[in-house]
């Protein structure tokens, strides 16, 4: 095992052979018999320092300090870098050909590592005569257009995509802290000479907004901590007057506000419902927002034009599709784009002002989204989402919908400056688990705790061991555990998110989602073994499931998903491959116990109760909002949830037999992904509760 390469001596010029692939350091490309893809300069350095010693483990803390010079990184952000990489050369961690994981030592590349001879050169050209030199100003009309022709053409195909991404790679490098108050800093837009960033200061359920100048000397405040919530400050194309959302209570407005007079009226009301993401267009003429048209249907955006103007549906989306928020004009006015989902599954979308009917689907890459800002005209677009495993910054493409990482882990609604500047929200979150006992008690300190991420929790079924999901070590993976023990890691893969674990009626299976990063869109069953780890796909369901589990009648019950919900399916455990899709309505989640179905549908408040043996069904008269559709769970007895109660809510027990709540826990469940879990017996609960989150501002210039 090597790592003496002086860190001088592994970067190379010389393009080399790597297996089947050439790879050439100077222009960043591999190139095969399916083309040529292009690696980001990191990439390419994380290769080039594995192929300075093929065959020798490259340990973890060497790869760090050799790649990633006077940086400060974690080992999170190199097996997401690895990750990329293995997706750029067709590799599997499961059967490598190229990149071979070692854990928690390093890794090794296995594929040979030869030489690439030279092309054979060029035979000279024949002699000509000298040509007489021809004055520019004397070259014909026609000779003149094809020259210029040629050129466009030549600069319209440089790979403008790559360029950008380089390009803004080497820029958030520079990022530095912005703003750093106690508060929560959110929302940042630039002014339109880039000079000032607005934004909120958020101070419990109060906030203001402040515009402050980029280099620091001056700062503004918009309103005092009196009981309002403002957000989403957007300057006017003057800028000496900002638009930001405004609410009190159940009173609500997007409201106009001079910076000089401190004078404001109301541009819109509450009457539709605007959410706090809005957008002006550059021009200060059009305003969109994401509000309620139509009852029981999900949001959609409005496009109002400002003096006068009336509110008009830009988009529509049906049951089931989800809801479209946190819409961008484009810098000229004449596109919207905006995220479409539920709150987990979010696509990037883009429309055509003035037309309802010119939505369509920007990038299949699919998860959280924290919104958005074009880099131009024609894009590309800055999306801040989850999509490639964490929270970070991605590069969409607008012609041809490719998402490709770019960076900035853990960054919020980025804007854009007139000159290319950034500044972005970096926020960190920590959700643990914590434990209540039969008297309601609620511990003094989580479970198995962490700085990251845990939720999703399931009892086994004799109610000795938990498992649950958290990014603690990097990507979600699934983890094993005893109340009084240490987590165990049973599913992990640096290709791959677990999700949604549920145990198998005999304690001897865990059934989970499998979600493929490198492929948007491929979500598969396993069922995974929580003593050796072992991970079995559970091929005949598809590669479109969105939540398993035994339903204790000898079959397996799944969700299929369509948009943002799913239809529910069914098969024998002994022949999956003979699958019933169920004559039922679509769902965003469900449970199943003791011969007992219970689901949620989309943008309907209720539940639904239904036998497995008959599917005869009727509400539970139990009402369960759109946004707390993950926050309840079912036991043989009764339903667990989180129910509010004006600005506060709390866990609640609901009596099957009695429909009744029986009792409340003066704890809040929350955070992303179901947030309770109660043992077989209801001696024991778990409570998923997210800690509040530090958000800061970042500018890189």
């Amino acid at each position: 095992m090597s790592n003496d390469v002086p860190k001088t001596s592994w970067k190379r010029e010389a393009p080399f052979r790597l297996g089947d692939l050439e790879v050439l350091p100077s222009s960043g490309e591999l190139r095969s018999r399916r083309g040529v893809e292009r690696l980001r300069p990191l990439l390419m350095d994380i290769l080039l320092r594995l192929a300075s010693e093929p065959g020798e483990v490259v340990r973890r803390e060497t790869l760090l300090e050799d790649v990633w010079p006077r940086r400060m990184v974690n080992d999170e952000v190199l097996s997401r870098a690895i990750a990329e990489l293995r997706t750029a050369l067709g590799d599997d961690a499961r059967v490598a050909r190229y990149i071979e994981t070692l854990p928690k030592i390093g890794y090794r590349l296995v594929a040979t590592v030869e030489p690439l001879a030279p092309a054979p050169m060029p035979a000279p050209p024949p002699i000509a005569p000298p040509v007489r030199r021809i004055p520019w100003l004397a070259i014909g009309a026609g000779a003149a257009a094809l020259v210029l022709a040629g050129a466009l053409v030549a600069w319209l195909l440089k790979p403008a995509a790559d360029t950008s991404f380089n390009r803004l790679d080497s820029l958030l490098v520079t990022a530095r802290p912005f703003t750093s108050d106690p508060g929560l800093e959110v929302s940042p837009r630039f002014s339109p000479d880039g000079q000032r960033v607005a934004f909120a200061l958020v101070t419990g359920n109060e906030s203001r907004i402040v515009v402050q100048s980029v280099d620091g000397s001056t700062r503004q405040f918009v309103g005092a901590l009196e009981g309002f919530l403002r957000l989403s400050p957007v300057f006017f194309p003057d800028g000496r007057r900002i638009a930001y959302w405004k609410r009190r209570n159940d009173e609500c407005a997007i409201v106009e506000h001079a910076l000089e007079t401190g004078a404001e009226r109301a541009l819109l009301d509450c009457k539709l419902s605007p959410r706090a993401i809005f957008d002006l267009s550059s021009d200060g003429r059009w305003l969109v927002f994401s509000g309620h048209t139509r009852p029981q249907f999900p949001a959609g955006l409005l496009v109002m034009e400002l003096g006068g103007g009336v509110a008009a549906a830009l988009t529509a989306p049906e049951p089931g599709m989800g809801e479209d928020v946190l819409p961008r004009f484009s810098p000229d006015g004449k596109q919207v784009a905006f995220y479409r989902g539920s709150e987990s599954h979010r696509q990037a979308w883009v429309a055509t002002r003035g037309d309802s009917a010119s939505a369509r689907l920007l990038s299949r890459s699919e998860g959280l989204a924290y919104g958005m800002a074009w880099l131009g005209r024609e894009g590309p677009i800055l999306a801040a989402a989850d999509w490639f495993g964490f929270r970070a910054l991605n590069l969409v493409d607008v012609g041809s919908g490719q998402a490709r990482l770019l960076g900035a882990r853990g960054a919020r609604f980025p804007d854009v400056g007139p000159h290319g500047e950034i500044v972005y929200e970096n926020a960190t979150y920590a959700c643990n688990l914590w434990p209540l006992d039969a008297g309601g008690k609620v511990a003094d300190k989580p479970l198995w705790s962490s700085t990251r991420y845990t939720s999703q929790a399931d009892f086994s079924p004799d109610g000795k061991r938990v498992a649950f999901v958290s990014n603690r070590d990097g990507i979600d993976a699934i983890y094993v555990a005893e109340p009084t023990g240490q987590p165990i890691r049973v599913a992990f893969s640096e290709s791959y998110r677990f999700l949604r674990p549920q145990w198998s009626p005999d304690g001897k299976s865990i059934y989970a989602v499998r979600l493929t990063l490198a492929t948007t869109g491929v979500q598969e069953a396993v069922r995974i073994s929580p003593e050796g780890g072992l991970v079995e796909v559970l091929a005949p369901l598809g590669r479109a499931v969105n939540d398993l589990g035994e339903g204790g009648d000898g079959k397996l019950y799944w969700g299929e998903t369509s948009g943002t919900a799913m239809r529910l399916m069914r098969a024998p455990l002994g022949d999956l491959a003979h699958a019933e899709r169920l004559p039922l309505p679509l769902m965003m989640q469900s449970q199943l116990k003791s011969g007992r179905l219970v689901y949620a549908q989309p943008q309907l408040p209720g539940l639904t109760m239904c036998r497995t043996d008959t599917l005869s069904c009727e509400p539970l008269g139990l009402d369960v909002p759109p946004g707390d559709v993950f926050h309840w769970t079912l036991t043989a007895h009764a339903v667990y949830l989180r129910i509010r109660d004006g600005s506060t809510a709390h866990l609640a027990r609901f009596d099957l037999a009695t429909r009744r709540i029986t009792r409340t826990w003066d704890i809040e469940p929350s955070g992303v992904g179901s947030s309770i879990a109660v043992a077989p017996d209801e001696s024991r609960m778990l409570v998923a509760r997210e800690e509040g989150p530090t958000i800061d501002l970042m500018i890189a210039r």
